[in-house]
């Protein structure tokens, strides 16, 4: 039975690519709009519970007055059917109808609702460019998608399942006490009073403390993640008294602010406490004076006295149900600053997909310092022939990782243009693009999943490509002999986080094997054989001089000798180009490239047999 409330929805839909709204209502009405169905429902039958359980307050009341003023006998003949009735419905009824409830709002609703919202964050997140990863930490932005997702849920949850059943509650027991005797109001209406000034003065605070815990928490979230993932970096750094003292204020930092939490919950507990003190006294005593005086029956006092604990129990779940919502309300705008940002670099709309005849690529006055006005280039403009290999060489910070990053459409030039066979890069959707292009960096960076998918990503992959790529890459030896901690072995074994179970001479062979895999007409190569030693670089280069046959070739190089047979060498300083031409022009030319040749020995001075 509880299966048909399983699956309302498809809460992964990919083809959903609408922003984010960053204003919080509008992200819940827009992001959970699929869900309307099943909230209509729940709070239809959220309702009808609360009615219920008034009505059964009142038939309580009645059926005591009822007892008091019939015999045994009477009351059989009078009202057996409909006790019958009332027994049946409270045994049968009731249950359903209340399963019925918490089956829409606990698996139709909010099983669903918080997939649904932490996939449409992740979603959008993962189109962010990489310079926008680069801004902040890896670790709190998984926590703000997480959080974010649970935040909404829970938000929606506790209008839902706890606000509208109190207030129908409460709503409800008005209506009784005013159908019983209006006077009845005064101690309720008095603790209304008093419970709306309390939640006055309790949920901004409580919202602020939770605002404050949620970013302690994401700091040290932050943290962890950096300090585990980097390890082997914290542990050559050295000063350990040091990085323990810092590790220590953030954690104290999150303590604290747990600290105010608590404070506040503290306060809101014992104030309700009172207030439902003082209802008690209120209704029971004024229902008991009501009765001497012959203004109420007797029913009327149980009926109150029932109301007065109930509503007492309801107002200390209403109040921990605002605080939860507000304190969402709070997380999820805070994940929004975050997650809902426009993308930094998006798609135009209606961009098409690129399509690649020769690989020729132009860079005509490209101009991007990272927005700080230096580094980066500088109104730089380079032509690159359908299958030309050019190599690009500068001193640090000369530009050639932004040339390569806003080729790949990782950041958008701040000013000039990027064609590849005279389309801008910018009116062709980033994964197309992203396509035709294949890089091996300095740094072979693996996901923690099977060689398989490292190198053919996670669609269905031909496996005699797979290993043709890895053979081409001399990576099929040790790839055979993988075996991860899970059995797996070979195309199968995971390589574990960042590829940390491999050297960095086989993530370098992974990476290759992906770009041979890939077989695109644009082939970058960012120093692709660092990592390898003399005799596994001599036969990938051997690989590498047929990969780039056909192909246009950008080959950024500190080691000179590995592009001196390329067909072009581009020197780079400052952000433009310095000078330009053969591995022989430019050491004939007596110029910077020259100077950089010259510095380089033992083992450097040799050339690649690559052509």
């Amino acid at each position: 039975m509880l299966g048909r409330f399983e699956n309302p929805v498809n809460p992964f839909d990919s083809n959903d690519r609408r922003h984010p709204a960053q204003d919080v209502r509008r992200f819940l009405l827009e992001e959970l709009r699929p869900l309307r169905p099943v909230v209509t429902a729940a709070v239809a039958t959220t309702i009808l519970c609360a009615s219920i359980e008034v009505w059964l307050i009142w038939y309580a009341g009645s059926l005591v007055d009822t007892l008091a003023a019939s015999s045994p006998q009477a009351l059989w003949a009078g009202h057996g059917a409909e006790l019958l009735a009332v027994a049946v419905f409270v045994l049968l009824g009731r249950p359903l109808i209340n399963l019925g409830s918490e089956a829409l709002d606990d698996i139709a609703f909010r099983v669903n609702a918080r997939p649904l919202v932490r996939w449409r964050m992740h979603r959008h997140v993962s189109r962010q460019s990489v310079g926008w990863f680069r801004d902040d930490l890896a670790g709190r932005i998984a926590t703000w998608v997480r959080d974010g997702g649970d935040a909404a849920s829970t938000a929606a949850y506790s209008v839902i399942h706890t606000l509208v059943f109190v207030v129908a509650y409460i709503a409800g027991s008005v209506w009784l006490m005013t159908a019983i005797d209006p006077r009845l109001l005064l101690p309720l209406g008095a603790w209304i009073v008093g419970y709306a000034l309390l939640m006055r003065w309790a949920v901004p605070r409580y919202r602020r403390a939770s605002e404050r815990l949620q970013d302690a928490e994401s700091e040290l979230t932050g943290l962890l993640v950096d300090s585990y993932a980097n390890v082997d970096t914290l542990a050559l750094l050295g000063g350990q008294d040091e990085l323990t003292e810092h590790d220590r204020r953030v954690f104290a930092a999150a303590r604290r602010a747990h600290l105010g939490v608590q404070r506040v919950e503290v306060t809101i507990n014992s104030s309700m406490l009172a207030l439902g003190s003082a209802l008690l006294v209120g209704l029971v005593g004024y229902g008991i004076v009501l009765w001497r005086a012959d203004a109420a029956p007797l029913g009327l006092v149980a009926a109150a006295l029932a109301l007065s604990f109930r509503i007492t129990s309801m107002a200390e779940w209403l109040l921990d149900a605002v605080s939860a919502l507000f304190g969402s309300l709070g997380v999820l705008q805070r994940s929004l600053r975050t997650v809902a940002q426009p993308l930094a670099v998006a798609d135009r709309p209606g961009a098409t997909r690129l399509r690649v005849h020769g690989g020729a690529i132009r860079f005509s006055q490209v101009s991007h310092h990272y927005g700080r006005g230096a580094s980066g280039l500088d109104r730089l403009s380079l032509d690159v022939a359908a299958g030309e290999r050019i190599g690009l060489v500068g001193r640090s910070g000369a530009g050639k990782s932004t040339l390569v990053g806003l080729l790949l459409r990782f950041h958008d030039a701040e000013a000039g243009t990027i064609a590849i066979d005279g389309t801008d890069i910018t009116d062709v959707t980033q994964e197309s693009l992203r396509d035709q292009v294949a890089m091996v960096a300095q740094e072979a960076t693996l996901l923690h999943r099977s060689v398989r998918e490292n190198i053919a990503g996670p669609s269905a992959a031909d496996d005699a490509r797979v290993e043709a790529a890895l053979r081409r890459a001399s990576a099929g030896g040790f790839v055979a002999a993988l075996r991860d901690a899970e059995g797996r072995t070979g195309l199968d074994a995971h390589v574990g986080e960042r590829g940390v179970r491999l050297s960095g001479g086989q993530r370098q062979r992974i990476a290759l094997a992906r770009a041979f895999y890939r077989d695109a007409p644009i082939l970058i190569l960012d120093e692709a054989t660092s990592a390898l030693d003399s005799a596994a670089e001599a036969a990938i280069h051997e690989t590498l001089a047929e990969v780039m046959a056909g192909r246009t070739v950008i080959a950024i190089a500190h080691r000179l000798s590995t592009i001196a047979h390329l067909d072009r060498i581009v020197v780079l300083d400052a952000g433009r180009i310095a000078e330009q031409g053969t591995h022989a022009e430019l050491l004939h030319h007596g110029g910077l490239y020259a100077d950089l040749w010259s510095r380089q020995s033992g083992g450097f001075l040799g050339t690649a047999h690559v052509s």
